[in-house]
């Protein structure tokens, strides 16, 4: 769990900066924008001269957030806007990344790395676990709905001003990233900050016609797979559904899709699946592009701790939302799978 102690340290850091750029994973979604986006806005009330990167992001989807148009989608644009042409050392002193653990996502690795060599600080906001050592100041929380939900306790532990901007954003994230409270990551700390939000003046209708509406078709496509091979153990009241490499190829073609912006797509589907009935947990496993297979745990509303499941198997997580992976391959043998390694 964190303490203030880490959210006041980001907030002196930035502070104590002139120059920011703030960062999310390629093709982002709901939570990545938001978190960003309200992580901007802190900089601007504190009046900090600030850019934000996100590579490949849809120019439609969640257009409403507060900065939208001034995120730059390419190294060319960004330079373009900053007025530069050396290395992010030459136009920022301090970058603060939100929602991307892996440092790849942020199509900005080697970049970066120039960056911090050359006494550059970076700070990082995130609720997923942990992948890579690349930050100076590490905030992060899987016990969190969101990174928007991580970034709202940041906020208020520095008693920022929260205004409905804010507000938008954080609300984004958290429907984002809950399936509009769908999912069991929604916990009462996520609903009593969801209100917070909607005091502050969150517009959610809106909100919520971008987070229901804005599905795209890979993405419907594997639900309904998913839903359709759902099968519960009764014996231990788990769920598990299949999706194998050949699935996926299938369903999503030839899209440039790396294994940690797939493994983000099917933390999503398991978060989805874990809203039906009749289960405590639910199981989704999935190959990924690398000959490893990925099973991802999810409690349900009033299911059981699944990172002891996760931990015996080689992974882990956090009570409500764990996984694990190891080498091998799904093969389907008329209606069932097996495991080859």
């Amino acid at each position: 769990m964190l303490t203030n102690d880490k959210f006041k340290q980001a907030y002196q850091m930035m502070q104590a900066s002139s120059r920011l750029l703030f960062v999310t994973h390629l093709r982002p979604d709901g939570d990545a924008l938001s978190s960003l986006c309200a992580l901007r806005l802190v900089a601007k009330q504190l009046e900090k001269d600030s850019l934000a990167f996100s590579q490949s992001k849809n120019s439609e989807l969640f257009d409403y957030l507060p900065g939208f148009a001034e995120i730059d989608d390419n190294i060319e644009a960004l330079r373009e806007r900053g007025k530069f042409d050396g290395g992010l050392i030459d136009r920022f002193d301090l970058v603060i990344v939100a929602d991307c653990g892996a440092f790849s996502r942020t199509a900005l690795s080697s970049e970066l790395l120039a960056f911090r060599e050359a006494g550059g600080k970076i700070i990082e906001f995130d609720h997923h676990p942990h992948i890579d050592d690349y930050a100076d100041l590490e905030i992060r929380e899987p016990s969190k709905s969101s990174t928007a939900e991580l970034v709202y306790d940041f906020i208020m532990a520095n008693k920022i001003p929260f205004t409905r901007e804010m507000a938008d954003c954080v609300l984004t994230g958290i429907l984002t990233d809950t399936g509009n409270f769908l999912y069991p990551s929604a916990t009462d700390s996520t609903m009593k900050v969801a209100s917070a939000a909607l005091e502050a003046g969150a517009r959610y209708s809106k909100i919520v016609s971008y987070t229901l509406g804005n599905k795209d078709m890979a993405m419907v496509k594997m639900w309904g797979l998913a839903l359709e091979r759902l099968q519960l153990n009764t014996r231990y009241q788990i769920a598990v559904s299949v999706i194998s490499r050949e699935d996926i190829d299938a369903i999503l073609g030839t899209a440039d899709i790396d294994v940690a912006a797939e493994s983000e797509l099917f933390s999503g589907l398991a978060g989805f699946l874990s809203s039906m009935a009749g289960a405590k947990a639910v199981l989704l496993l999935h190959e990924d592009r690398n000959g490893m297979i990925r099973g991802g745990l999810r409690s349900t509303a009033n299911g059981v701790n699944v990172d002891k499941l996760a931990r015996a198997l080689g992974g882990g997580g956090h009570e409500r939302a764990s996984g694990f992976a190891f080498p091998g391959k799904l093969i389907k043998k008329g209606k069932k799978f097996i495991i080859v390694n």
